[in-house]
């Protein structure tokens, strides 16, 4: 056994690991890819981008989309929310352009997420923690599988299916994390670099700045949080020309948050108070993410991880001192993205916002652990003295606690995917590729497709769809005309109105 031990940790290297994490990562992502093709609009993506549908019909002119859609974000400043950077986003869904185009949507989301986390965390731990490139792909794989595959199920459709909900929402998320990441860049880089840097993030802040409150409250903690620690620590001159892209973020939401249109949006809603709202934020907090979304593989996620940074800990010299702050930091920024849903509508029952606040909850949580798990080495080495570095390779300790967890998650996953196979994204994808069901729906919605764009006139009327597909599915048109999906499909296609026919 021993032997065996010590030839396994001669091949599990952190280079092995991260290729293999890594191609494991990519193969899941295959089948959300591919039953992306079978996607439709639906509900929003009609009533937010006819005026650039229009235009593309009328003139084949990208650069006039482009005017209606800013000409709909401006509209909409005044009249019904002031989110400027997502009202531009969400009129140019790739069904503008044709409906045959919609599958971009997926792609589009999930290159976001994955190229917006992986950049974040590379510059996190390579830069910040000087750890090992190899075992920062690791983790970085091992975090944006938790955080795609292990979404809820209105999540899933409403992050990566559905344009209108998931430009808004995961796209602008994967905006305020490039936006982070480039400021990290900027503190290491020096000279040219660093101005090119500073003058990235000013652009890209003022838009964060105006896309959705949820991801804008969130650099806006952090900003102060960073700010208020350069102050402390007198530090303030030194990273002085780091107000510009900080002023810039500023900029951008307070343009947001001052909106005309803001009181428009809120006199036909219910929100909670701004205290209430914090309060029960708190409380969500603890009784969905830490309760509810802490599930198995979370918990194996974090035995994962808790070796991984024991290495990388070992070859930095970063202190790590002050886990508790750290931790409650991270609470309260994770919790904190629930109080503008509150606040405005008072619940996060929407899949897009369980969605943003489930991919904070794992980029968090992986943080925090590393930073308690790098506290823990620092005062192990602080009793027994700097142990010499293992180089490039794992103790055996963590290759059988690789093992292990490998040997755990494909059996504990075997037994949730036969009586459940919706129980990781790319499963759900798989079976609704192998059941027939995505290709049911798309084939009912491109009948509906080619009516709605030929010469018919009057109230049409359309067959019910055959399937709900777990991923592709979100929302229909109703029986009745005066709906308001009906009447922004019918506005789409230029039609007098449109319903789903009746068994009566």
């Amino acid at each position: 056994m021993k032997k065996i031990v010590e030839q396994w940790t001669k091949y599990v290297t952190p280079k092995v690991l991260a290729r293999v994490l890594a191609v494991a990562y990519l193969l899941t992502l295959i089948p959300l890819l591919i039953i992306a093709r079978y996607n439709f609009p639906s509900a929003d993506d009609y009533s937010t981008g006819d005026m650039c549908r229009l235009a593309w019909i009328n003139s084949h002119s990208v650069w006039e989309v482009l005017k209606q859609a800013v000409f709909m974000a401006w509209d909409n400043y005044f009249n019904w929310i002031g989110c400027f950077t997502s009202e531009v986003l969400v009129a140019l869904h790739p069904g503008v352009f044709g409906e045959r185009w919609y599958f971009l949507t997926t792609w589009i989301m999930l290159g976001m997420i994955s190229c917006s986390t992986a950049y974040l965390l590379k510059n996190i731990l390579v830069k910040v923690f000087k750890a090992d490139k190899y075992m920062a792909w690791s983790v970085i794989m091992l975090v944006l599988f938790i955080s795609v595959q292990c979404q809820g199920q209105a999540g899933r459709v409403e992050a990566y299916y559905w344009y209108c909900g998931a430009v808004c929402y995961a796209f602008s998320h994967g905006m305020s994390l490039f936006f982070y990441g480039i400021l990290i860049k900027a503190v290491y880089d020096k000279g040219k670099k660093r101005v090119w840097d500073l003058a990235a993030a000013s652009v890209l802040g003022f838009f964060v700045g105006g896309a959705n409150q949820m991801s804008a409250l969130n650099v806006t903690i952090v900003l102060a949080v960073a700010m208020g620690f350069m102050v402390c620590t007198k530090k303030a001159k030194k990273y002085k020309a780091f107000c510009i892209p900080a002023i810039c973020f500023f900029l951008g939401f307070i343009l947001s948050i001052a909106a005309p249109g803001n009181r428009v949006r809120a006199s036909g809603t219910a929100g909670m108070g701004a205290v209430k709202s914090v309060m029960v934020s708190l409380y969500y907090g603890l009784d969905y993410v830490l309760g509810e979304w802490t599930e198995w593989p979370i918990l194996l996620l974090i035995i994962i991880l808790i070796p991984l940074f024991w290495h990388i800990a070992e070859r930095t010299d970063f202190r790590f001192g002050y886990p508790v702050l750290v931790v409650l930091f991270g609470f309260g920024l994770v919790s904190a993205m629930i109080t503008p849903p509150l606040f405005a509508v008072g619940n996060i029952e929407a899949g897009r916002l369980q969605a943003l606040i489930f991919f904070m909850y794992i980029l968090v949580l992986t943080l925090c652990v590393g930073y308690v798990t790098g506290w823990v080495r620092k005062q192990w080495e602080k009793g027994r003295g700097r142990q010499e570095s293992t180089g490039r390779s794992f103790s055996k300790n963590t290759v059988l606690c690789l093992a292990g967890c490998a040997f755990f998650f494909v059996v504990a996953s075997g037994i949730c995917i036969i009586p459940e196979p919706h129980y990781y994204a790319f499963t759900s994808a798989i079976t609704d590729l192998r059941n027939g069901n995505a290709k049911a729906y798309a084939e009912a919605l491109s009948q509906r497709v080619e009516l709605y764009n030929s010469d018919a006139e009057g109230i049409l009327e359309v067959e019910p769809l055959p399937v709900q597909p777990a991923l592709l599915y979100f929302s229909d048109i109703t029986p009745y005309a005066d709906s308001w999906e009906n009447r922004a499909l019918a506005r789409y296609y230029q039609k007098e109105g449109v319903v789903v026919r009746t068994g009566d």
